[in-house]
Parts: structure tokens; C-alpha cells; sequence
């Protein structure tokens, strides 16, 4: 290229690189002209959802279920359920095995125990059920002398299977709560379980009991006023009062599985709110089953399925409601500045020894900063901070409690700590 030819093509060159600084700058103006449209048009309705969304995170309701879903709630209450399904089944036979061995299979015994199962799962035992009543009958009457090689295993089955469940509920409640697994005997603890167990299963037969009882004297105040006990009043007032004697065994179930089985020291004031609406949630979920036990797919391969899938479920969802209603309580009583678990006066010894501790290794540090950065002629002012210093920190660690009980206590400290994460890659739990 001549050197004429390159002058002419520098202006071209020139113009073409303005023309480009332009259109980079119209669209450049283009670009925040329309953010700043976006910002005025979408700025108020995210503030207005922001607030929202805080408002709603605020809520108490909201608070529980995250509480829930932070603690492995759905792991934990499948493991309840797990335990519960094995244990319903040998529980059923040992009942009627003891009804055989006891009343020598009288059928009215028979019809009393299948009326106690099915108020607490309706539906359970019938000609259309998960159990039929000949099946019930077969093993109650054949019973009727000694508990056969088969019922001292299913004794043994649901024994075991019973202080499981007691156990992994105590565990789960545990959790929920954050506070650290139990350490104290494996055997105290088992033995507490299984006794845990025989008091929820007298239990069940007292509020059965307690159901019929109140019945009978509903018909008989009834009668003694002249009233017809054949009206449709009687059957609904029946139903009011089992509905009121389950709510009630149910709520009391839960106030003391919080209360005592976990080993806190909550007051019945913060239990018995989450108690109770445990309770009614149990209570529908009751009555609501058998509506679900009572459908029976049509293909016989489906349905032995889903018999198990469905008590299965059933199970799931009565654990899942037992570790809300114990979330409720872990929330509330968070609110209001009160711990689930007091400190013993050893694990307090030990916790204040810890605070003074950190408090004299930080003035010791400070100190010596201090120390490391004055001036020439206020060395000896910083020396004599940190020779104060120094004997504080050796006086704290003269004064140390035993070194188990510092441990201990430590030790609790990071499992209930980490018991507190949001997410958790683990369930811990004791014996």
C-alpha cells in the first residue's frame, strides 16, 4: 500500500472505530435505561414477597416444621415406624394367645380384644381387614392349654420389638430436642423401655375399657330418665366419648414420653401444648384409617402389598406427628429462654471453670499485645498487666475441676452442638 493510500484509510479507520464507540455507548445507555425500567417496575413487588416471605419464616407453625425437617424428622419417624409395624403384628397374636391361654377362647373374650385393636385401628380385624376374625379365633383357640413353641416366640418377638420402639421414639425425641444421647446404663436404659411398653399397653386396654365403661353409663343415666337408648343421640354421644377418651390417652402418652421417658426437666406448662395437639392429630389419624385399611386392591398379589405398605404408612405418619408435637415444644420452649435439659451441678462447676478459663487466656493474649506494641517508657505498666496476667491465668488452671468432668462436660457441649446444626449428615443416638 502506497503511502497516500494509507492516509486515506486512517480517517476511514478513525471514523469507523467513533462510529463503534457510539453504538457501544447507545446500547450501553439502552442497557440501564431498561435495568432501571425492570427496577422500578419489579423493586416493589420483591420488597412486598421479601416481607412477606420474612413474615412468613417468622411464624411460629413454620418454625416447628423447620425445626423438623432440620433434625432428620422424616429419617427419625421412619425408623419409629419401622419398629412399630414388627411389633403390631407379634403384639396381636400375643393378645389373642393370652386370651386362649386365659379364657379358654371364649368368643366374647375374642369379640372384647378385637373391639380394644380396632378403636385404636379401626378396621384392622374383620371380615374385610389387614386380620380376619377366624384367623384370631384359630389362634385363641388354640391356645387353649400352654403358649405354643410359636407364641413364646412371638412373646419374645414382641418384647424386643416393643422396648425397639419405645427405644428409637426416647432416641427421636431426643434428637429433636437437641440435647446429647444418654449415657447411662445400656440395661437401666432397656429395662425403662420395656417398662415404657407394659404401661403404653395397659394403657390402650384401660382407655378400651374406660370407652366401654362410658358407654354403659351413658345408657344407663339414659334409662333412668326415660329415654329411649335406641336413638341415633346414644350412638353419636358413644362415638363423642371415644373420640374424648383416645384424645386424652393420646395427649397423656406424649406429655409423659416428653416429660419423663427423654429425661428433661421441661414444666408441664411448655409440654402440654404440643402434647395435646399431638394428641388430636393422633386421634383423627385414628378414625381416618380405617378408611384406608379398608381398601383392598383387587388383585391378590397387590393387596398382600399393600396391607403392609399401608400400616407401614400409618405408622410413618403417627411418628412423624409424635416428633412435630415434640418440635412444637423444642421451639417454644426456645422462645422463651427455657432449657430442655438443666445442667447438673458438676457439668455447672465445670462450665463456669471454662468461662474463667477463656476469660484469663484472653487477657493474657490482650496482655501481651498490649505489651508487644507501648511505647518505651510505658514498658513497665505493660509488664506488670501481664505478670497479672500471667498468675491469673495459673491460678484458673490450679483451680481445675478433675479432668473427667472437664471432658464431660466438653463433650456434651459439641454433641449438643452439633445436635443444633441445621443440616446433619448423621442421627446419633443412645442405647
Amino acid at each position: 500500500m502506497s503511502p497516500r493510500s494509507a492516509r486515506s484509510a486512517a480517517p476511514d479507520t478513525r471514523a469507523a472505530a467513533a462510529d463503534a464507540a457510539r453504538e457501544e455507548e447507545t446500547l450501553r445507555q439502552r442497557w440501564e435505561a431498561t435495568q432501571e425500567s425492570f427496577r422500578e417496575r419489579f423493586d416493589e413487588p420483591i420488597q412486598a414477597a421479601t416481607k412477606i416471605t420474612k413474615a412468613t419464616m417468622a411464624w411460629f407453625p413454620v418454625r416447628v416444621w423447620r425445626h423438623f425437617l432440620q433434625h432428620n424428622g422424616f429419617l427419625l419417624g421412619a425408623g419409629i415406624s419401622y419398629q412399630a409395624l414388627f411389633a403390631i403384628f407379634a403384639g396381636i397374636y400375643v393378645a389373642f394367645a393370652i386370651t386362649g391361654l386365659w379364657l379358654g377362647g371364649n368368643p366374647d373374650a375374642v369379640d372384647a380384644m378385637i373391639s380394644v385393636i380396632n378403636s385404636y385401628i379401626p378396621g384392622l380385624i374383620g371380615p374385610h381387614g389387614v386380620i380376619s376374625t377366624d384367623e384370631v379365633q384359630t389362634i385363641a383357640s388354640s391356645t387353649g392349654g400352654v403358649l405354643s413353641i410359636t407364641g413364646i416366640i412371638a412373646l419374645g418377638t414382641v418384647i424386643w420389638t416393643a422396648i425397639g420402639w419405645v427405644t428409637y421414639s426416647r432416641r427421636g425425641v431426643r434428637d429433636i430436642f437437641g440435647i446429647p444421647p444418654d449415657r447411662r446404663s445400656y440395661l437401666l436404659l432397656k429395662a425403662r423401655d420395656l417398662v415404657a411398653a407394659i404401661v403404653f399397653g395397659v394403657a390402650l386396654i384401660v382407655g378400651s375399657a374406660l370407652s366401654a365403661i362410658s358407654a354403659w353409663a351413658l345408657q344407663w343415666i339414659l334409662s333412668l330418665f326415660g329415654i329411649d337408648t335406641g336413638t341415633g343421640m346414644l350412638d353419636t354421644s358413644i362415638r363423642l366419648g371415644t373420640v374424648v377418651v383416645s384424645f386424652a390417652l393420646n395427649a397423656s402418652a406424649l406429655a409423659a414420653l416428653f416429660r419423663f421417658l427423654t429425661g428433661t426437666q421441661l414444666r408441664w406448662r411448655i409440654i402440654w401444648p404440643g402434647a395435646l395437639l399431638g394428641g388430636g392429630a393422633l386421634t383423627v389419624l385414628q378414625f381416618g384409617a380405617g378408611l384406608l385399611l379398608s381398601y383392598t386392591p383387587s388383585n391378590p398379589l397387590l393387596a398382600t402389598f399393600a396391607i403392609f405398605v399401608g400400616l407401614l404408612l400409618w405408622f410413618k405418619i403417627s411418628g412423624i406427628i409424635m416428633l412435630v408435637a415434640a418440635s412444637w415444644i423444642a421451639v417454644a420452649s426456645h422462645d422463651k429462654d427455657i432449657p430442655i435439659l438443666l445442667p447438673t451441678e458438676a457439668e455447672r462447676i465445670a462450665a463456669e471453670h471454662q468461662a474463667l478459663l477463656l476469660a484469663a487466656q484472653v487477657r493474657l493474649r490482650t496482655a501481651r499485645e498490649a505489651r508487644d506494641a507501648a511505647p518505651w517508657y510505658r514498658t513497665w505498666r505493660a509488664d506488670y498487666a501481664l505478670r497479672e496476667a500471667e498468675d491469673e491465668l495459673h491460678r484458673v488452671e490450679a483451680s481445675s475441676p478433675p479432668p473427667e468432668l472437664l471432658a464431660r462436660s466438653s463433650g456434651k457441649k459439641r454433641k449438643a452442638a452439633a445436635a443444633a446444626e441445621p443440616d446433619r449428615g448423621s442421627v446419633r443416638g443412645d442405647g
